[in-house]
């Protein structure tokens, strides 16, 4: 059912309507589609291509794609320049990691939110047929790849300035390079740019923004994001708690002001987080300052075992051998200790390798 919100000095009042305008494709859509993170289904279509032209063809072709402006977009955004040949083929229909515990989200999923966004629908033509010469404003939060804020630039074309933001500077540092692989153009028109912030909070200066996408799901839509659309505007977010039935939601706000809100679909998405995650280049400071621990931590015990040894040594008038050692329960505690640390110690090494090598190839 649609909500919705007419605000004013005094209260908020709900209203309801029976039936909500139709969205491009919706009977396709509410299939009980979800997202990526935790699982990425096709509709039971096969989505994938060999190249970006042949998976946006099948998304056209299995009813995913129906709007001119954004099949051209995603057309001239190439995933090749937003996924890492390591994982996996590119132009198959699934989610692929991206670093900091993100993935790119399943084709198919932006072509959903990217029509959910710009397709027109019964009663509204479209904020993006009007004449006016105002610049159209775009938020893309939870940027990740870049993906969805190209797209979103190219749809608006010159009368667009896309603001893309993510809460991990790795993230955001990301973006702005996958982007300026084909469409630096953008950047340096000032048509697309990306920045580190908290998604909760959007970015009021930037703003009113006619469109704002939300790559990740939230509890409750937060209120600041639904002020900050322009009159005739649209948001799309998931909205449910994390492991559980998340609802696609587009919310638009008319021209006086009320808000409306359609659940379009089931979802499953990441939840978005407050905290930024630690950075490559924090990570590998901190791996390192695990294994220099360890270190100490061995070489304190290794001085505890002297010890014991000497003093055996001191009244039995001979060393210890191991089963005196294995007899002697501070011994045993000991040398059990100086193990465990000696396992963990090759694993912190390897992870503090691993996290060295990713952060060298990101520079």
């Amino acid at each position: 059912q649609m909500r919705l919100w007419r605000r004013s000095a005094a209260a908020v009042r709900w209203l309801s309507t029976e039936s909500p305008p139709t969205l491009a494709s919706q009977s396709t859509l509410q299939g009980g589609m979800s997202n990526d993170l935790l699982i990425s289904l096709s509709m039971n279509h096969n989505n994938d291509g060999d190249t970006q032209a042949e998976l946006v063809d099948n998304l056209v072709k299995n009813s995913l794609l129906a709007t001119p402006s954004v099949i051209k977009a995603m057309r001239g955004a190439d995933r090749k320049d937003f996924v890492s040949t390591s994982e996996g083929p590119i132009y198959h229909d699934k989610p692929r990691n991206i670093g900091c515990q993100a993935t790119i989200t399943s084709p198919h999923m932006h072509a959903v939110a990217l029509e959910a966004l710009f397709a027109e629908s019964s009663g509204n033509p479209g904020i993006l047929d009007t004449k006016s010469p105002d610049i159209l404003r775009a938020l893309d939060i939870g940027c990740g790849s870049g993906y969805v804020a190209v797209c979103m630039a190219r749809v608006l074309g010159e009368r667009g300035r896309v603001i893309g933001i993510d809460h991990a500077k790795d993230l955001v540092r990301l973006s702005r390079e996958n982007a300026f692989k084909s469409h630096k153009d953008l950047l340096e028109s000032g048509a697309l740019a990306f920045y580190e912030g908290d998604g909760f909070l959007g970015m009021e200066e930037e703003g009113p923004f006619h469109f704002i996408h939300v790559g990740a799901a939230v509890p409750e839509i937060p209120g600041d994001l639904v002020e900050q659309l322009a009159p005739g505007g649209r948001l799309i977010i998931p909205v449910g708690e994390p492991g559980t039935e998340q609802q696609l939601t587009r919310v638009t706000k008319t021209p006086d002001n009320e808000v409306i809100s359609e659940q379009m679909m089931t979802v499953v998405f990441s939840l978005m987080e407050k905290e930024p995650p630690v950075s490559a280049e924090e990570d590998v400071l901190q791996r390192v300052a695990d294994v220099q621990a360890l270190y100490a931590e061995i070489q304190g015990i290794s001085e505890d075992i002297k010890a014991w040894q000497e003093a055996f040594k001191a009244t039995q008038g001979r060393k210890p051998s191991a089963a005196d050692m294995a007899k002697d329960d501070a011994a045993g505690k000991l040398l059990s200790r100086f193990k465990d640390l000696q396992l963990e110690l090759r694993k912190a090494k390897a992870g503090a390798a691993r996290a060295k090598r990713a952060e060298e190839q990101r520079t």
